[in-house]
This record gives structure tokens, sequence and C-alpha cells, in this order.
């Protein structure tokens, strides 16, 4: 009797083949025009994906096509979907969400937090906010090298690894980040290329690649779709921009930061540019003192580097030079990391998470919330400085003048 019981209970009874199932690749949420949100979903066509892209172009591009609607919420489009779709719709495997710049100014809790709980959404997706409306991007963002529009989002993403400029959140880290008190969570931040081609800047002044963000960054050619710099968020509101370098500064707190390549003025000849890879030492040196009304910060940052370029010739590579170049690329990023430090505490979000150490020294959770840090954040007196090392000089043992 036991064995029959087992055996009616082994049964795959809500088993379902792929190939009954519409895969969601991405979400878009918008102020919504006719109800409270427009939904936009990227959903996969495998036979396309499988054939080289041949098809799959209703809205869409190769391998996907794209549907818009109006609804309340989230899971409630999900079902509707299943009204013209001819597969139940299925988020295990979505990459991407992304809110339009409107709606998350408004305040997107609300809309993303029920996913925490629901079974077939993965919390390794990511976050993303767009200067424009989501389904703009999501209908005009199509990839180029890549066939499987799933690949291409999950590729763009993992740009993080290789530079400064794009987060590294998941959507588990933005949302542990927006539930907890005095943090300010950072989403990617978005955008599809300006087809106007205007010009971003009004002068032809020298520009760190770090003064960018995306929607803003000076390109022709290549796919429209852009990530670089992130969104921060104040009580579940979106209340600034961080651009490249400032994502970087972030990251390198965090300890999210893998690698920068960074141009600094030439100690010797101001109009030209050493040019060094930039990776972490080891870890920030975070320690806040919360005795008395405000708390005072002290940062270090240890980075090391190698030598990659000398634009004007001079012979940086001995050991007495050395110094130069250190110092030179510590003066800049000191004084780049002080000013988004002061940017944050001007918006009154902690975006770089100090926080953290700060809440260590309370013995109670409530003693913590009495001390409400996000009130106090915005007037902390901040130390910071970066320590930069140089390791390697690079393939050249020394640099020889062009002789005429």
């Amino acid at each position: 009797m036991t064995v029959l019981v087992i055996l009616s209970l082994s049964g795959c009874w809500n088993y379902q083949e792929p190939d009954e199932i519409a895969w969601v690749l991405a979400l878009g949420l918008d102020k919504g025009r006719q109800n409270v949100l427009t939904m936009t979903t990227v959903v996969a066509v495998p036979k396309a994906i499988g054939s080289g892209g041949q098809g799959g172009n209703g809205g869409g591009g190769k391998g996907f096509f794209v549907v818009s609607m109006e609804v309340n919420t989230i899971l409630e489009g999900l079902e509707l979907l299943n009204a013209f779709v001819d597969r139940r719709a299925d988020l295990s495997h979505t990459a991407w969400i992304v809110f339009g710049r409107a709606l998350a100014e408004e305040g997107i809790d609300r809309y993303y937090a029920p996913l925490a709980r629901f079974r077939q959404f993965r919390r390794n997706s990511s976050i993303l906010i767009t200067q424009g409306r989501a389904a703009d991007l999501l209908k005009n963002g199509k990839p180029i090298l890549e066939d499987n529009v799933g690949k291409y989002y999950q590729l763009l993403q993992q740009g993080w690894r290789f530079t400064e400029f794009i987060p590294r959140d998941t959507f588990h880290d933005f949302y542990i980040a927006s539930k907890t008190p005095g943090v300010g969570a950072v989403a990617n931040l978005a955008a599809l290329q300006d087809k106007d081609e205007q010009d971003i800047f009004p002068n032809n002044r020298p520009k760190d690649k770090g003064a960018y963000y995306a929607g803003r960054i000076p390109r022709q050619g290549g796919g429209r779709l852009e990530i670089m710099g992130g969104a921060v968020f104040r009580g579940g509101k979106m209340v600034g921009i961080l651009d490249a370098d400032e994502m970087g500064f972030v990251k390198m707190v965090r300890g999210t930061f893998r690698r920068t390549i960074q141009a600094v003025p030439d100690p010797k000849h101001p109009d030209k540019y050493v040019i060094v890879e930039v990776k972490p030492r080891t870890r920030a040196e975070v320690s806040v003192d919360v005795e008395g009304d405000v708390p005072h910060i002290a940062v270090r940052i240890p980075l090391e580097g190698d030598i990659i370029s000398i634009q004007s010739g001079e012979n940086y590579e001995r050991a007495s030079r050395i110094p130069l170049v250190e110092r030179s690329v510590e003066d800049y990023l000191n004084r780049e990391l002080r000013a988004t430090i002061a940017k944050t505490q001007q918006w009154g979000t902690d975006a770089f998470e100090f926080s953290s150490k700060a809440q260590r020294q309370f013995f109670t959770w409530r003693a913590w919330k009495v001390y409400d840090w996000a009130s106090r954040y915005p007037n902390a007196i901040v130390d910071a400085t970066v320590d930069f090392r140089v390791r390697r000089v690079g393939l050249l043992h020394e640099t020889i003048p062009i002789r005429e």
C-alpha cells in the first residue's frame, strides 16, 4: 500500500515542455497611457534563434518580438499575455526589468517588490532605468552581433567586469539596498542613442571618457542601446544620475570595482596625457565615527596599476620619476572622488553604503533606526583619499624621444 502511495505522488503533474513556454527575456514599465502602467515584454522566438535569426520580426527583431499592454501590475500583465500569445508566459529567463525615468522619479518600489516572492523570477536579473520610455528602449535596442537577444542582454550587462562605469548590482542587490535604512540604491542607467546626432557638449575641449553617461556618448554607428552610469534612489524614488567616473568611485568603495583605463595630465607636459590601467590593490578601508551629532567618515582606497602610454615621451620609467605619475593619478582621482561624495550628500542618499560600517556600532536595530543615518549623512564630515602605486611600466624599459 505504501509503495502505491509513493508511486502516485511521484508524477510530473505540472510539467511543461520547453516548446510550450513563452520565455519573457525583458520587462519594461512606463507610466500608463490608459491604465496605471504600460508594460512591455520581449518574448523569445526559439525557432528563429535556432535558424540563425531569420524570423520573429513582429514588432521586434531577430529571434524575438515585443508587445506592450496597459495593466495595473506586472503579474496581471503576465497573465494577460496568455490571451494572445500561444504559449504560457514565463519569467524564469528574464534578464532585465527596465523602468522609464518618469516612472522612476515617481517611485517604483510597489511595482518590482512583488517579484521578490514570485517563484518564477530570478533575483540575478538586473534593474535598468532608461532616460526615455522603457517601451522605446526595448523595441529599438536591437542586437547586432547576437541572434539571441537574451544573450545580448546578459553580455551587455556583464560589461561591469571590464569597465568602471557599469554597476554590478542585480535585482537582489537593488532590492536589499532599497529595504535597508540609510542606504541609497543604485540601478543601471540605459538610453537609446539620439538619432539626431546633436552635439552632446557645446565645445571641443578635452573631456575624460568618464564625463559621459547613457544617452550622451559622442559616437556614430553601432547598436542604439547604451548602458553607462547609474541612477541613484532615495526612498524608492530616483533622485539623480552618476556619470561613468562617479559610478566607478561608488564601485571602488563598495568593493565591486575591477579595472579601468585612466588618462591623467602629464606632470611635466599638461597638454599631454599619461595613460594608466587602474586596478584595486586591496579593498577600500572605511571607518565611521558616530559620536556626536555629525558623523565622521574616513575613506582610503588603495589602488595599483600599469603605465600603458606616455604621450610626451618623458622617461617616467625611472624609479625616481614613477612617484610623479603616482601623485598625478592620486590628485586627479582624489578631486573626483570628493566631488562625487559631495554630490550624494547633496541628494541625501548614501550610495556608497558607508552606513554598513556605521550600523555595526549600535547594539540594537532600534538604536540604529533612532540614530536616523539618512538625516545625518548630508552633513557628515568625509575624509576621502586614494593611494595609487605603479606596479609595472609596460613592455618598454624606457621611453626614447623621437629624433629628427
